[in-house]
């Protein structure tokens, strides 16, 4: 018996990028990028990421800054672009009320502070980071629980704020 060897193929990376490009839209890849960068960033980086040209980046970040969405900011050097944190949470917050009505918010709510507190029982400690120093390095179920305390963290904060939304709209609206 002869086992054939498998086919050449071209880097998997690249095949899954060309996909990405044929299947989305200039301006689809370039927000997928820029949500993506937390540092600020030159139009060049982006454009190359986002597989689009330089002027086209440009254009396109200069109006997602008029919409709040990436900030801008001037250097000897030129423009540098990041996302907007803060729309960034809006958006999540603003997903999690679309998703779900206020007593589930609420529930869910019950359930993450639960998850937290036998974390904080398990492990005497009352943050991830506190847990992360007290963990030794090959203790893989404790840093599992570090992550998932950590997951559990953010989104009680992001589920928080929903319901706080709520509170705002009957009050504002």
């Amino acid at each position: 018996m002869q086992i054939e060897p498998p086919e050449e193929y071209d880097n998997v990376n690249e095949e899954v990028v060309e996909e990405w490009v044929e299947e989305t839209t200039t301006r689809e890849r370039i927000r997928s990028v820029i949500q993506r960068t937390h540092e600020p960033t030159p139009a060049s980086v982006v454009a190359e990421r986002a597989r689009a040209s330089e002027p086209v980046v440009r254009d396109t970040l200069a109006d997602l800054v008029d919409m709040g969405l990436v900030q801008s900011q001037e250097t000897g050097q030129g423009r540098l672009y990041k996302r907007n944190d803060q729309m960034y949470i809006y958006q999540q917050v603003v997903e999690i009320q679309n998703q779900y009505t206020e007593s589930e918010l609420v529930a869910q709510l019950q359930s993450l502070k639960e998850t937290v507190n036998s974390f904080r029982a398990e492990y005497a400690v009352e943050s991830p980071t506190e847990l992360a120093q007290e963990l030794d390095p090959t203790d893989s179920e404790g840093w599992d629980d570090h992550t998932m305390w950590q997951t559990t963290q953010k989104n009680l904060y992001l589920v928080k704020a929903a319901l706080s939304f709520y509170d705002a709209q009957r009050v504002v609206v």
